[in-house]
């Protein structure tokens, strides 16, 4: 082989590796942006979640504040608090999250809602029981719905917002719609509602009744006759 073949090759091989590099580097690169894409797909999804949410809350909450306390508030706050409408929610709307599921009848959960999982069950038996879908399916929304009791349990009347009876709403239609036996959430939710507004009529000094859903409440969680 002569001096000037061996350069030849040499310089071929060299080639060879620079296209190499050049295709690892390509592929790198359409990889980081599809994986940015992917974020900012991510992200835009989240924004639009939340947009959703507060733009909602704010059309049916500003009817009612801005009317007179009575017959016409029951009946937007019904449509308000419509069970059938679409469901718009997730795990990180919630706080009490762990890694760690403990098994509780058919379902797991995390274990700060066993204790609201467990009086769910000794209360009112197995809510699932009508539902098609396998306990594995279901499982996200029961622990949704635990969530949203677990909440009403940890707060109270001048605590919560719209946007929060909009949330326990959302949490409460994930299990309605897999045809959960939910009748007692809706329930306590169209009675905590009641008295949210009816706090915001007392506090904007309009007349109510002598007695309002704001007393039953005064001064207790809003889980309040739930297990009783």
């Amino acid at each position: 082989m002569t001096e000037a073949d061996s350069n030849h090759k040499e310089k071929k091989a060299k080639l060879e590796g620079d296209k190499v590099r050049m295709i690892e580097a390509n592929s790198n690169h359409e990889e980081k942006k599809a994986n940015l894409e992917g974020d900012k797909v991510r992200i835009t999804g989240e924004e639009q979640h939340t947009t959703r949410k507060v733009e909602e809350t704010a059309t049916v909450i500003q009817g009612i504040s801005a009317s007179e306390h009575g017959k016409g508030d029951v009946e937007k706050m019904n449509e308000f608090l419509n069970v059938n409408a679409k469901s718009e929610i997730a795990y990180s709307d919630f706080k009490i999250f762990e890694k760690d599921l403990i098994k509780v009848g058919r379902f797991s959960v995390p274990s700060g809602l066993v204790p609201i999982a467990r009086k769910i069950g000794e209360r009112y038996g197995d809510i699932a029981s009508p539902s098609s879908q396998s306990d594995c399916a279901a499982n996200p929304s029961f622990i949704l719905l635990c969530a949203a009791i677990q909440e009403m349990v940890d707060s109270k009347l001048d605590q919560i917002n719209d946007t929060k009876i909009l949330l326990w709403r959302d949490a409460i239609n994930s299990a309605l719609n897999l045809r959960f036996e939910v009748g007692f959430a809706i329930d306590q939710l169209k009675r905590i509602a009641r008295a949210y507004f009816d706090l915001k009529a007392i506090q904007g000094k309009k007349d109510l009744p002598s007695e309002s859903e704001a007393d039953y409440f005064r001064g207790k969680p809003l889980s309040t006759g739930l297990f009783d």
